[in-house]
């Protein structure tokens, strides 16, 4: 049998000394992570610039030969080499590209696939756009 615990309308639970510490540690905690600067980069497979006609969105595949699925691709700043496919074309095989990148910290890097005309297959990865991220500080350089 378990026993059962009723609450009155009249009951009323205070925090404790140590409670409240423990709570006032976790928001100081929080403020600390929140002031902490974040020094990485996104690579993003869409179209900056929507308007123009020679450019498709690309699928990221890797980067540095590591797999991924995701559409915002977190990387560190430095060189990278990113592999990507763009959409199909119909009755032509899947291709895919590779893009070498000098990441900058605290940058969105737009990536895109431009192709010569709409039937072609082959395509060359290029950024579309680089966007500084807000609330993000590049880490000091060391000397």
């Amino acid at each position: 049998m378990q026993a059962q615990v009723h609450v009155g309308h009249g009951d009323e639970v205070k925090p404790t000394r140590r409670s409240r510490a423990a709570a006032v540690c976790a928001a100081a905690l929080l403020l600390s992570a929140c002031a902490s600067s974040f020094h990485g980069s996104f690579l993003v497979g869409e179209r900056y610039y929507k308007a123009s006609a020679d450019t498709y969105p690309v699928l990221i595949l890797s980067v540095d030969g590591r797999d991924t699925t995701q559409r915002r691709v977190l990387v560190d700043p430095g060189l990278r080499e990113v592999r990507v496919q763009a959409p199909p074309v119909p009755g032509a095989p899947q291709e895919t590209a590779t893009l070498r990148l000098e990441v900058k910290p605290c940058v969105t890097y737009y990536i895109v696939a431009v192709r010569e005309n709409r039937l072609s297959a082959a395509f060359t990865p290029k950024v579309d756009f680089a966007e500084p991220l807000a609330g993000c500080t590049p880490e000091p350089e060391r000397k």
